[in-house]
């Protein structure tokens, strides 16, 4: 009877550390599932902020480009009625040089105005490259927003 008693006992105890065996497996995973969680939402808050930052880059981009884009309409529009005019330095051009400085005056810098379609193309030129300047400014932005040097 005694072995009976013992053998039950020697099962039960080894019942009882399986199942603790069996307990500390499942904790160790749960603390592996918090952990990545945390992580988890970790990326996810970061995520959140880099496509809040975007957002706003995006819309003071947009917004930048349209005031430019307003002003520079406003510009060729000045420059087609006349109310802008364009003109270059005509230093080495004598010609042009006698007909327009002061008598007298050796230093004066003659300058000749420009026609005003080629006024209006030069400052179409002119505003393509500020759009494109506009342009890779806001993605290098854009990059060094989304993806931060670590």
């Amino acid at each position: 009877m005694t072995r009976y008693l013992i053998a039950a006992l020697v099962g039960c105890c080894l019942l009882m550390y399986g199942g603790w065996q069996k307990i500390q497996r499942q904790a160790t995973a749960i603390d592996a599932a918090d952990e990545r969680i945390i992580t988890l939402e970790s990326a996810a808050e970061s995520r959140k902020n880099t496509q809040r930052l975007l957002a706003q880059l995006d819309t003071e981009h947009t917004q930048e480009r349209e005031r430019a884009n307003q002003n520079n309409a406003n510009l060729r529009a000045a420059v087609a009625a006349g109310q802008h005019r364009l003109s270059v330095l005509t230093t080495k051009c004598t010609a042009v040089r006698t007909a327009t400085t002061a008598a007298g005056v050796d230093d004066a810098k003659a300058r000749a105005e420009l026609d005003p379609a080629a006024a209006e193309r030069i400052v179409r030129a002119a505003n393509d490259g500020d759009d494109a300047i506009r342009a890779l400014t806001g993605l290098q932005e854009w990059v060094r927003a989304a993806c931060p040097a670590k």
